[in-house]
Formats: C-alpha cells, sequence, structure tokens
C-alpha cells in the first residue's frame, strides 16, 4: 500500500524572520486517510544556542499529547515528535481531525510561543436515518418528521428524493418537516449525502400514511325494473383496512341467496340477482376504521335514466321557423310520455325566458332504448334557443337531461354557447314516486332544479 506524506512547506521571503519567529507558518492540513502527516513547529533561532528552546510541548483540542521535557508521557498510536520539535502521524484516521496547538518553551528573558495547525481527515461520507428502523407511520393530517444526520469531511450536502424524483428544496436540510395533507404523500423518501470523498451514502425511509375511508362509486343512481339482477358498486380505500356495511335507508340489507355481496380487491358489490319493486330506494354503502367512518349514498329506481339529444345538424341546415329534435331513453319499463322544455337562449342571465313546456305522447317500441322525433315548429329565425327533456314510465318521471341548445338558420353557436351544451346535473334532483299520477309533485321538483341551475 502507498502511502503519502503531507507536510507544510516553507515559503521564502525577502523579509528575514527576527529571532524568535515561526518558520513556517500556522496550516490546515487536508489529508485522506491513511496518510502521513507532518506538522512544523520550530523556530528562527540563534546559530549554536543550545539553550534557547527548553522544552516543546503538543496539544489537540486543548490535550496535551507530547511533552519533549516528559520522557513519562506517552505519545498516541502513530505519532512521533521529531528533534526539532515537528509532529508527524503516520496513517491518519478520521479521529485525528482537530486542532494542534505547537508550543515551545524558551529560556529567559524569553517566555513561551505558539503556533496552531488543524488536521481535516478527509473522508466519505455516512448517513444515519431517523427513525432508525427506516419507518415512520402517521395519521392523514399530521406532522411528518424524518432526518437524515450526515457525518463526513468535508461536511457532505444532503439532497432528498421521493418516487424517483428531487425534492425540490431551498437548502441542503437533514431535516424533512411537512404535514401529511394527502394520503399519496406516503412512500419512500431517499437521502443522499455527498462530499467528494469517495462514493455518496444513501438511506432511505418509508412513509405510511393511515386514514380513514374514502368511497368512490361510479353510478350513483342506477335504472333497473323488477325481474332484473342489479349490481351497486363502490370502491373503498383505507388504511387500516375497513369493515364494509351495507344498509338501506338505516337498517342493514338482508343478505340471502337473492341478495349477496362481493368483495374483490377494494371494490364492494351488493349483488341483487331477482329485483322486486320492494328494493327501490337509497342504499348505503357505510365504511368504518380506527380512524372514522364514511358513507356513500347509491339509489336504486325503476323511472327512466335521462335523455339524451342526438346530432341533428343534418336535418335542420335549412330550418328557418322549425328545429328537428331527436332523442333516446333507456328504460327497462315502457314510457308513457315526454315532457319538452324549450326557450330562446339570452345568455347565463338571472332572470332567462320562461319554457315552453310541451306534452309528447310516446310510440309503441320495444325497450330499453326508446327514440322518438320531434319538430318544434313556430321558432324565430336567426336564434338560439335550448331544450331539456323528462321522461316517464309507471315508476315516474326521470331526472332532466343534459341541456340541448341549438339554432335556426342564421344564427350560429359560439364557442361559449357550445363550452355549455352539455351541463352537469346533480344526481337525484328529483324525487321518484311509485305514482304515475304524482304530476304536481314531480313539477314542483323540476321547478326547484331550474332554480338552482340558473340562480
Amino acid at each position: 500500500m502507498r502511502f503519502c506524506v503531507v507536510f507544510v512547506s516553507v515559503i521564502s521571503s525577502c523579509v528575514c524572520n527576527e529571532i524568535g519567529d515561526f518558520i513556517s507558518p500556522p496550516t490546515t492540513v487536508k489529508a485522506t486517510e491513511n496518510n502521513t502527516v507532518l506538522l512544523p513547529c520550530y523556530l528562527n533561532t540563534i546559530s549554536n544556542d543550545e539553550a534557547y528552546a527548553v522544552s516543546i510541548r503538543w496539544y489537540k483540542d486543548d490535550n496535551l499529547i507530547a511533552d519533549s521535557s516528559n520522557e513519562t508521557l506517552t505519545l498516541p498510536d502513530r505519532h512521533f515528535l521529531w528533534k526539532n520539535g515537528s509532529l508527524e502521524i503516520l496513517s491518519v484516521q478520521p479521529e485525528e481531525t482537530g486542532e494542534y496547538v505547537c508550543e515551545i518553551e524558551r529560556s529567559e528573558p524569553w517566555g513561551p510561543v505558539r503556533q496552531t495547525h488543524a488536521i481535516e481527515v478527509l473522508h466519505s461520507p455516512s448517513v444515519e436515518p431517523f427513525p432508525s428502523n427506516g419507518f415512520l407511520q402517521v395519521k392523514l393530517g399530521e406532522e411528518v418528521r424524518i432526518s437524515c444526520k450526515a457525518e463526513g469531511v468535508p461536511y457532505p450536502m444532503i439532497t432528498w428524493t421521493s418516487k424517483g424524483e428531487e425534492l425540490k428544496l431551498i437548502d441542503h436540510r437533514e431535516i424533512l418537516k411537512f404535514t401529511a395533507s394527502d394520503r399519496q404523500m406516503a412512500g419512500i423518501y431517499e437521502c443522499t449525502a455527498a462530499n467528494g470523498v469517495g462514493e455518496p451514502a444513501k438511506a432511505s425511509i418509508e412513509l405510511n400514511v393511515i386514514y380513514p375511508p374514502e368511497m368512490v362509486t361510479s353510478r350513483s343512481w342506477i335504472h333497473t325494473a323488477p325481474g332484473h339482477r342489479v349490481q351497486i358498486d363502490c370502491r373503498v380505500s383505507a388504511d387500516p383496512q375497513a369493515t364494509v356495511t351495507w344498509l338501506k335507508g338505516e337498517i342493514p340489507v338482508h343478505l340471502d341467496s337473492r341478495v349477496v355481496t362481493i368483495v374483490e380487491g377494494d371494490k364492494h358489490a351488493l349483488l341483487i340477482k331477482n329485483v322486486q319493486r320492494s328494493d327501490f330506494g337509497i342504499y348505503t354503502c357505510r365504511a368504518t376504521n380506527e380512524l372514522g367512518q364514511g358513507e356513500l349514498a347509491i339509489q336504486l329506481s325503476g323511472v327512466p335514466n335521462s335523455g339524451v339529444f342526438k346530432h341533428t345538424e343534418d336535418k335542420n341546415q335549412d330550418a328557418k321557423n322549425h328545429y328537428t329534435l331527436i332523442w333516446e331513453v333507456d328504460s327497462y319499463t315502457p314510457i308513457i310520455e315526454y315532457s319538452l322544455w324549450f326557450r330562446t337562449y339570452k345568455g347565463r342571465l338571472t332572470h332567462p325566458p320562461n319554457w315552453t313546456k310541451l306534452t309528447i305522447p310516446t310510440e309503441h317500441s320495444s325497450g330499453p332504448v326508446y327514440s322518438k322525433s320531434y319538430t318544434i315548429k313556430g321558432l324565430k329565425e336567426r336564434t338560439v334557443y335550448e331544450a331539456l327533456l323528462v321522461s316517464r314510465n309507471r315508476y315516474g318521471w326521470s331526472k332532466p337531461s343534459p341541456i340541448l341548445r341549438f339554432a335556426t338558420a342564421g344564427a350560429e353557436l359560439n364557442e361559449d354557447m357550445i363550452s355549455t351544451v352539455q351541463v352537469n346535473v346533480q344526481e337525484n334532483v328529483f324525487a321518484y314516486s311509485s305514482s304515475s299520477s304524482s304530476n304536481y309533485i314531480t313539477i314542483m321538483y323540476i321547478l326547484i332544479f331550474l332554480i338552482k341551475l340558473f340562480v
């Protein structure tokens, strides 16, 4: 193995040192592990003056380690004191890093003089994570505090990464503090310490964020009919794992051979194999763990699905005073009638024009998809209109369709109009009556919907 000797070179100067001056200047020696370091300690003295220097002492971090006048003091391992006062340290190790003071005791009339050197033993970095086991669990919303304590000479710089991406921090901090405001903050956090000596050191901490149940469903309103098979789904995410129960109203659903539950990963389903009219209603998917409870309401109904207007521009290119609408409605039970509402479009006014309401009978057709075409006559030229549709079967009226905006010949729909053609309608705006004679109640619900939509 090769070793290097690191020493302080003496630079000559045209200015002569006075008697009693140190020949070499104070210095900080940077050396890698296993190198040899030589720290000088000698004065510019009078020739042949043997009595000038009485003794030489060396201190490391204020602790005496060498004394030329004390033969009983043992030098530390790998330390040697030269006759000229220099201190040599073989194969330096990290523990040799520190401040070294050379003190020369002189004969009368001179007093002692001191000179300070320093050694920095360069060594590759290391990191110690906190928590030391590399795992931290917090509740959603709690403060997260993780850290990596670094060591090395020079002192390492710390960088942090999470999910493969470097965290953009304002400094190279050892400690990360933040609030676990989102469960997606969970994952592996890795710190890297680098100081240019050897390979960087890395440590990782796994953060687990526990949280109360979070629930979603693809459909909060499901159309069905007696005799059909239907499945109600909800997806539950929770840590710790949640217990899921199904309720109808506030009563737990009675499970038997006709009504069963299915669990596939985070998907929980209630399967009704043969729907009965008594199955209609609002079902609650309830999930509970030690941190809280979540609920999701899903309505099972026999009333029709919302109608959907179809594209008819090719049929209305020259329509000046009329416009043909085509729509489709999904219903397992025959449609009895439609209610078509239309009016001129005046933008988002506080008090828009009143609706014109048309009752349109259905035609005999087999379901579950019912199609209908209707031409509105007596319209104004170069005018933009909007329309919506509700449908009725034996179980009641549907929710309103998304609003359709259309124009007679000479008028155009601008981007603002087109961008709002499909209006998102809140679920369960209407209450559903099991009687076909509930027209008055249905009209009241439609009015409530329209007030919410335009006010």
